[in-house]
């Protein structure tokens, strides 16, 4: 994953109290992500990339194809974002705020590397293992990887923590021990 930015993740805390408290996590993510989207078009990446185009940009935020659809809320956060020269957060922004949102909602979402593809009574095993005995293995969010060079196992990747147990890493420890 590419680092993100901080100041992104100050304005992802941000949007996360206000939808923590009025349980809009959903209408925020929507909201953001719709603008995020806009934004890879390359006309509006040139007017936020200048500096010089503050018009251009509140008449952007204003203009009637951002707003349809979109809730006051979050044009008043654009409307602050881009008075910050900000604007350009919005995707570090969206991401941030779907880690806050999986960890307010207890869902865990967990990267599994198997040298085959996992069937789905072994993705239910996974998640179940995961989860431990006192979650709901549903809350365990499994994003599935085939990598044939592992030999066998699997390599568990949760945020920070890699797990590897596959077959490759235990052949590579034997082979230290052995010399």
């Amino acid at each position: 994953m590419a680092r993100r930015s901080l100041a992104a993740k100050r304005y992802a805390e941000a949007v996360a109290a206000m939808a923590s408290q009025a349980v809009t996590w959903d209408e925020w993510l929507r909201d953001l992500t719709q603008v995020a989207d806009a934004m890879r078009e390359p006309s509006i990446r040139a007017i936020l990339a200048d500096p010089n185009q503050v018009v251009k940009v509140s008449a952007f935020l204003d203009s009637r194809a951002m707003r349809e659809g979109l809730r006051p809320e979050t044009i008043r956060l654009l409307h602050v974002m881009a008075a910050r020269r900000a604007l350009g957060l919005v995707p570090d922004t969206v991401e941030w705020l779907h880690e806050l949102a999986d960890k307010a909602r207890g869902i865990r979402r967990v990267d599994i590397t198997s040298a085959v593809p996992l069937d789905q009574a072994q993705q239910l095993q996974v998640r179940t293992h995961l989860a431990g005995a006192n979650t709901d293995p549903s809350r365990v969010v499994l994003t599935l990887h085939v990598d044939p060079s592992i030999i066998g196992g699997l390599v568990i990747r949760e945020g920070d923590q890699i797990r590897d147990r596959s077959v490759r890493a235990r052949l590579e420890t034997l082979r230290e021990n052995m010399a």
